[in-house]
């Protein structure tokens, strides 16, 4: 069995070689490639690249199940609206864009349960992604944080965000993650990442991302975890706890660098 260090550069390779509009996934060459997602993140970041011109038609979809929901800001509770809602079967993915007051329907879906995905994007956020596993699933979108390079920041991961987009494509493998992601614009050297819990728990998995415009250069899962940089591109971290986790948890995130 591979370890899931492997999995996870796997994972996390094919995921950012993904691009999507709101239309469709489309997989492109790896020298023009991706945010998230399938990003986002992560990644890519997941976020929206506009309407494509001339899209595909969308096939008819399996079922006769309706989704509904609501998208919104996960700090302020304010509805997002355009935000788009995507279904992860069949290909291309059906979508929807959310209404005024961040309300979405997409319908023709199987029922819940089907081992579907589905998870909303906006511009300006990290995507959330979840299981198909109810008619009504509302989304709570984190707004994109930075840091620079050298900086920290605290993490609270809940129960309920984001399944770890590096590690959706092995669902049913191992234990499911929820993750928290930040950012970090690096200059050139050897950057060192750290998640350490506030309280003095346990280190939870950090899986770091480098990435060159939307191109993925290098993925390392450990914590602490050292990545070597240059100008120009952009590392995401991605702090994660076990899915189903009875209470949230707090992490400290710190960066360092060091010349190579």
């Amino acid at each position: 069995m591979q370890s899931r260090d492997s999995v996870a550069r796997q994972t996390l390779r094919s995921q950012m070689s993904f691009s999507w509009t709101p239309h469709v996934f489309t997989k492109y060459p790896s020298s023009v490639v991706l945010l998230l997602m399938l990003a986002s993140a992560c990644g890519g970041s997941g976020a929206p690249t506009g309407p494509s011109f001339g899209p595909p038609a969308i096939p008819p979809l399996p079922g006769n199940e309706v989704l509904t929901g609501q998208v919104t800001d996960r700090t302020t509770s304010a509805p997002l609206p355009g935000a788009t809602v995507v279904f992860s079967q069949p290909h291309p993915s059906p979508y929807a864009t959310t209404d005024g007051s961040g309300h979405y329907s997409l319908t023709g879906l199987p029922g819940p349960g089907s081992g579907a995905l589905v998870w909303a994007a906006a511009e300006g956020y990290e995507d959330d992604l979840h299981y198909y596993r109810a008619a009504s699933q509302d989304f709570r979108l984190y707004p994109i944080e930075r840091i620079p390079a050298g900086g920290s920041t605290v993490v609270t991961v809940h129960s309920d965000d984001s399944l770890c987009w590096e590690q959706h494509p092995r669902a049913g493998w191992g234990n499911d993650y929820v993750c928290r992601m930040v950012r970090i614009v690096p200059t050139d050297g050897v950057m060192t990442l750290e998640a350490l819990s506030i309280g003095g728990g346990s280190r939870p998995p950090l899986v770091v991302a480098v990435r060159a415009g939307n191109r993925v250069l290098d993925e390392r899962l450990g914590n602490p975890v050292s990545v070597q940089l240059t100008g120009g591109t952009e590392v995401i971290a991605f702090v994660e706890m076990v899915s189903g986790s009875p209470t949230s948890q707090s992490f400290t995130l710190t960066t360092s660098m060091a010349p190579r």
